[in-house]
């Protein structure tokens, strides 16, 4: 699911604050300087938070700059297509659900995916605790709110649970916890660590219905570039992710001092407790599927899977397969091994 900010405001600060982090305030961290030999501008899909704290957490602690890239990090715009942008350049880096990939792939878009940050999905429904809806067969009959593009999901789910697509009524709602708050909804859309956390933080205990406990099997923010970007300049993404590698190392051993960072650089609209419930759930979706230390890794079992079930309920016509989106070089060369 493309994730889109909620409040334009709040990009704004985010982004004023990003202008302001220069190159030299990033090389004044302890890691070693070298001179940039790489620009590079990593557009994420939300606003900079705990979320994307190894990408933080690299650029703050030079980690970029020791590998010679001079990143820039750029956070979601909502009148900007990032997929027709990246697909025509050879320095730019995206961050995207697999869903939108595998859309933006059938109409013929050249991107390709090269690792992802999420090996499951915190996508999931909530509802309040007092209501009892603990599982999706249980939401049957009730009202369903979803974010512009949260419908691609929902036909699993159904499938999943043997239910007609007519058991739910799905409703259209606004980057806001107010429609599940105040009763417009049942049950809501969201990630387990951000809408989650902040329902949680504001007093509103809430079941979580999992999205990968039924049935929807996608990786979460999704890394990926040009096809020319994959194939003439693979150093350039061997460097970007070894040295993201090395700031989410940073930020899972340091994780007070993270969600601080966070809050004062990038996210003063927000708090420490906030960014360190956030992170702290993050962590562990980083190497949920291969349990190891090797941020980025893909498996194409999973791949395979997400192509099923995206050509079945989202793309029945699509004529495109694993390899015209997934591309496992660039983990290939910095892991030594084939996923």
């Amino acid at each position: 699911m493309m994730r889109k900010p909620f409040l334009t405001a709040l990009v704004f600060a985010a982004a004023s604050l990003l202008a302001t982090t220069s190159c030299s305030s990033e090389a004044a961290q302890s890691a070693p300087e070298v001179h940039p030999t790489a620009a590079i501008t990593l557009y994420l899909d939300w606003h900079p938070c705990a979320q994307f704290a190894g990408f933080l957490t690299a650029f703050q602690n030079g980690y970029y700059r020791a590998e010679g890239l001079d990143i820039t990090i750029t956070p979601a715009d909502e009148a900007m297509d990032p997929f027709a942008l990246i697909a025509h350049t050879t320095n730019t880096i995206g961050i995207s659900e697999a869903d939108s990939l595998l859309s933006e792939r059938a109409k013929g878009v050249d991107i390709r995916a090269f690792a992802t940050m999420m090996q499951t999905t915190p996508f999931s429904l909530f509802t309040l605790k007092e209501s009892g809806l603990t599982t999706f067969k249980s939401l049957k009959g009730k009202r369903i709110g979803l974010y512009g593009d949260g419908r691609r999901a929902i036909d699993e789910l159904i499938n999943f649970n043997h239910m007609a697509n007519n058991d739910v009524t799905l409703a259209d709602i606004p980057f806001s916890l107010d429609p599940l708050i105040t009763g417009q909804v049942d049950a809501m859309q969201g990630y387990t660590i951000d809408e989650g956390v902040r329902l949680k933080m504001q007093h509103h205990p809430v079941n979580t219905i999992s999205m990968a406990d039924n049935g929807y099997v996608s990786y979460a923010e999704v890394l990926f570039a040009s096809s020319a970007l994959v194939h003439q300049h693979p150093e350039t993404l061997v460097r970007f992710l070894r040295a993201t590698r090395k700031g989410w190392e940073y930020a899972a051993a340091h994780q007070a001092e993270t969600a601080t960072m966070i809050v004062a650089k990038y996210l003063p609209t927000s708090s420490f407790e906030e960014q360190s419930q956030s992170l702290a759930l993050t962590i562990p979706l980083l190497n949920a599927e291969t349990h190891d230390h090797r941020f980025g890794q893909m498996q194409p079992a999973t791949w395979q899977k997400s192509f099923a079930m995206f050509q079945k309920y989202q793309a029945k016509d699509a004529k495109i397969a694993p390899a015209d989106l997934v591309d496992y070089s660039i983990l290939e060369k910095i892991d030594g091994k084939k996923p």
